[in-house]
């Protein structure tokens, strides 16, 4: 009798998991990414700078926005990898003379990356700001 049992209970758990499954052209599993979705990377500079001068923002060696202390910019830029840099604008008294460094940044598609834009008074430069 017990076995009898324990087959009803299996055969109905069966059931159940039948019942689960999703209707025809629906997967379980999220899709992958759409591989030509834009990434977004974001830069905020504080209001805490030693200096009221402009930065410029560069990537792949083109400047793409200037932010004054206290701004923030956000690009939708292509996924893959691309090279990412500041430095204080020439604009002014400031008179910067471009990236010194720049940083090698891999986007996936649909991905969002953060910086701050740290500016002390002998250097600007980029760090990753982690969620």
């Amino acid at each position: 009798m017990r076995y009898l049992a324990l087959i009803v209970l299996g055969m109905c758990c069966l059931g159940a998991q039948a019942s689960d499954a999703l209707p025809g052209g629906i997967e379980r599993m999220p899709a992958d990414p759409v591989a030509d979705a834009p990434a977004r990377l974001i830069f905020s500079r504080d209001n805490n700078a030693p200096n009221a001068c402009d930065v410029e923002l560069y990537v792949n060696q083109q400047v793409v926005a200037k932010l004054g202390p206290g701004e923030r910019t956000s690009l939708d830029l292509p996924s893959g990898e691309l090279s990412v840099a500041v430095a204080m604008s020439p604009d002014g008294y400031c008179a910067g003379r471009g990236p010194d460094v720049a940083q090698s940044v891999l986007l996936l598609p649909g991905e969002t990356r953060q910086f701050a834009v740290m500016v002390e008074p002998e250097q600007v430069f980029l760090a990753p700001m982690i969620d």
